[in-house]
């Protein structure tokens, strides 16, 4: 899994474990064995998963044994998507008002890619 030129992980480079990892961290700071007791995985996979999200800074290790969140990528990522979906969005009804068969199938079709992509 490649990762963006800066460093940080994108949701793509995330697995299922990570997600769970990140989802845990919202609530507030844990351990890698109350982590792995919350997701059902071991201690050793969870510990595994918490050093790569502090490896590319989105967790920090503000004490041993202890981990806190301080970036989730999957936050990040998606808003210049949303951004130019809404652009297209918005785009798409002057379409509707001005009776732009065209521009509203070029604005309809360009929101879609952005979804798909994601």
């Amino acid at each position: 899994m490649a990762t963006s030129a800066t460093g940080v992980l994108t949701p793509a480079d995330l697995n299922d474990t990570d997600d769970a990892v990140l989802d845990v961290l919202r609530s507030g700071r844990v351990t890698p064995q109350y982590a792995a007791d919350e997701m059902g995985v071991s201690r050793t996979y969870a510990s595994e998963r918490l050093k790569r999200l502090v490896e590319h800074n989105h967790v920090e290790k503000v004490a041993p044994g202890l981990y806190e969140l301080i970036d989730d990528p999957r936050d990040d990522a998606g808003e210049d998507d949303v951004e130019e979906l809404k652009r297209h969005v918005r785009a798409a009804g002057e379409a509707i008002e001005e009776q732009d068969v065209d521009a509203l199938r070029r604005h309809v079709r360009a929101a879609c890619k952005v979804i798909a992509d994601e």
